[in-house]
């Protein structure tokens, strides 16, 4: 990472009632049942159906993995009692074009709520002030009118659509792109 600062162990941010923070073996259950979800299975990259075993190796060695080799930054987000309301972070890094994606789900319990709006933001600004991208993605279906609005709420910009740009559960979809750069 030739321009950027990443720190040798993952930071925790705060976002307004919000923590974010490294994941933990003890958090697998909470992922598992939140993933049982249909609008999680529906919007995200999550198998389906989602087993333990997927939520165990993604709060292990997967988000572990990731971070170690700069692929992604992924966080547990609890709220001010230590509930486990999403899972937010950089899903996709590439540090050598200085562009990072911002993924996300937020549990059905913590909807409408402001969660995915102030932690999208925190890990936005972590990203582009404290790391130093020099640009921050959000994508989103074109269907999924609460991601668009998100990142609409937090200042991105939305640059176009990508047609048929990823694999559905049924079809391809077409995917919005949003950017944030650091002048913003």
């Amino acid at each position: 990472m030739t321009d950027l600062t990443w720190p040798s162990t993952q930071p925790t941010l705060h976002a307004d009632g919000l923590t974010l923070r490294p994941w933990r073996p003890s958090d697998a259950v909470a992922v598992y049942e939140a993933c049982q979800d249909p609008e999680i299975v529906r919007w995200t990259t999550v198998p389906s159906p989602y087993l333990l075993e997927h939520a165990e190796s993604y709060v292990g060695p997967m988000s572990a993995t990731a971070w170690v080799e700069k692929t992604a930054a992924n966080f547990a987000v609890t709220d001010d009692d230590g509930a486990l309301v999403g899972s937010f972070g950089l899903v996709r890094m590439n540090p050598g074009q200085g562009v990072a994606e911002v993924g996300y789900w937020v549990a059905p319990a913590a909807r409408r709520r402001g969660v995915a709006r102030r932690a999208a933001a925190a890990v936005t600004e972590w990203a582009l002030r404290d790391v130093g991208f020099p640009r921050v993605e959000l994508l989103a279906a074109v269907d999924n009118a609460g991601s668009r609005r998100v990142a609409e709420l937090i200042g991105f910009t939305l640059e176009g659509v990508l047609r048929s740009a990823a694999p559905g559960r049924t079809t391809r979809v077409d995917l919005a792109i949003h950017s944030r750069l650091p002048t913003d």
